[in-house]
């Protein structure tokens, strides 16, 4: 059992058993506590050490100012005076220069009040002024509803929503998408021009790439008309704080932090990443989204796909991740990790040095580690079959 690749593991003399004056268990219960916790904490310093190391490599990042293209009415972005057109400058602080930067510091502070300070251009005069809003965002945002009135279409609902007019198709369930290698014959007027579906054609993309009307285009192949809503009411998703994001003047750089200045962001990430993670289970917890469960298996396809779309330098990031995850992990109360193994001994210094029985806690350490086996087993089941039907564990 313990060649299998599942992790790794020090086995220690006598870690129930306090018979051998050599044995763990002999040992006074500050330096147990001290040894067991050692893991966890090594675990904490290399993902300092590793994110330190992310900022210190030259990479290509994305850049560009974030400008809110949309407000969603009624949410916590529209009370507060956000405004289409907004530029993001500072996140509680932070200075944002890009759509990630911005993303990752909304979701970093679920359920707390942020501040969120805006560059605004005044469309009349052309007047630039600095803004400061109070936001909240939210934890499980509910879907954005709008009734349909009669007549409208997909472009009447975006100009009334300000979502755009994919988004509106989409939410009322208009196909759009074509199929890939088929042979279209589009009539335009008395004209019937020709074409083959490449893959990601839609019947916008075609209409605009060929100049046909998109109804023609959705009548080759087969479409109900794109511009038609056959649904009374469409139920739009929302981000934590009712906006949405995009670049203003995108473009990449090559950037690097000295060790200093990467030593304090490495240190920095390392606590984000621990909020991101409790962020997460409080988000799944108040059914804002689900979770994402995986097990070794799950792990490699999830870090080849990343590889493959970020580069070899995202391993690092991984690697990272994966320690902050086992430092969790291990140090919670649970039978056979070390938090577990902790707790044992917790509960020995309450009851002033009396210990539990090596054999009831043996037992109890066994215990858990057949459970974790067979979570083991079964998630990688369903990551086996997921990977055999062609899924990502992203979608």
């Amino acid at each position: 059992i313990n060649i299998l690749p599942l992790g790794g593991f020090v086995r220690l003399l006598g870690e129930e058993d306090p018979t051998d004056p050599r044995s763990l268990a002999a040992q006074a219960s500050w330096k147990r506590l001290i040894i067991l916790g050692a893991g966890a904490f090594m675990n904490f310093i290399l993902a300092i050490v590793l994110f330190t190391a992310v900022v210190m490599v030259p990479r290509e990042v994305n850049a560009g100012n974030a400008v809110i293209s949309q407000v969603v009415p009624g949410s916590p972005a529209a009370g507060a005076g956000l405004k289409p057109g907004d530029v993001i400058q500072t996140i509680d602080g932070r200075e944002i220069d890009s759509v990630g930067e911005a993303a990752y510091n909304i979701r970093l502070n679920l359920g707390e009040t942020i501040e969120i300070a805006v560059r605004r251009t005044d469309p009349l005069t052309s007047e630039i002024s600095l803004e400061t809003v109070i936001v909240r965002p939210r934890w499980a945002p509910p879907p954005f509803v709008y009734d349909v009135q009669p007549g409208e279409d997909p472009a009447d609902v975006a100009r009334a929503t300000g979502f755009d007019i994919a988004t509106v198709r989409q939410a009322a369930g208009i196909v759009t998408v074509l199929t890939a290698g088929e042979e279209l014959v589009i009539l335009d007027g008395d004209e019937a021009v020709p074409y083959t579906v490449f893959e990601g054609d839609t019947i916008d993309s075609v209409s605009i790439l060929l100049r046909v009307p998109e109804a023609a285009v959705a009548l080759a192949a087969g479409l109900p008309d794109p511009n038609l809503i056959e649904l009374e009411q469409l139920q739009f998703r929302q981000g934590a704080t009712g906006i949405r994001i995009g670049p203003q003047h995108p473009f990449t750089e090559s950037r690097s932090l000295g060790l200093l200045d990467g030593l304090q962001r490495g240190w920095r990430n390392t606590f984000d990443s621990l909020k991101l993670a409790r962020n997460e289970i409080f988000s799944w917890i108040k059914g804002g989204s689900s979770a994402p469960i995986s097990g070794p298996v799950g792990i490699a396809q999830a870090t080849g796909e990343i590889v493959q779309e970020a580069g070899w330098k995202s391993l690092i990031d991984i690697a990272a991740l994966l320690s902050i995850n086992l430092a969790v992990l291990n140090i919670l109360p649970l039978p056979m990790l070390d938090g577990g193994r902790m707790a044992f001994i917790v509960i020995e210094v309450l009851r002033r040095g009396k210990r539990i029985a090596p054999a009831k806690e043996a037992i109890v350490h066994l215990v858990g580690f057949a459970a974790l086996m067979i979570l083991v087993v079964v998630l990688s089941y369903f990551d086996v079959a997921r990977i055999v039907r062609g899924d990502s564990l992203f979608r």
